[in-house]
């Protein structure tokens, strides 16, 4: 689980993981969260699904600040990942290994 805070608006690029699902429940603001061909006006409470294999992406919308929750599953890569970004090393992590 990683709790992401938006200030600006916008978001990661669109891509997807070999290995995990990825969830994602809004804590605050707006944020439209693609996956597949859906796409999702989620606000404050509401959660949305993206399954492994299927390309996905989310942004922040508006000038609220934004809050969201992420779950991976299983979550191993995307810790070391997240680790490596927070110290500005970060691997792709469409890459398949």
């Amino acid at each position: 689980m990683f709790e992401s805070r938006r200030i600006k608006e916008g978001g990661p690029t669109h891509h997807y993981h070999f290995e995990q699902d990825e969830w994602w429940y809004v804590l605050q603001g707006e944020f439209f969260i693609n996956v597949g061909d859906v796409t999702y006006h989620a606000k404050k409470g509401d959660s949305v699904f993206g399954p492994r294999m299927i390309p996905h992406s989310f942004a922040k919308v508006g000038a609220e600040e934004g809050k969201l929750l992420m779950f991976f599953q299983p979550a191993g890569r995307m810790e070391d990942f997240f680790n490596k970004l927070s110290q500005g090393v970060a691997k792709n992590m469409t890459e398949a290994e």
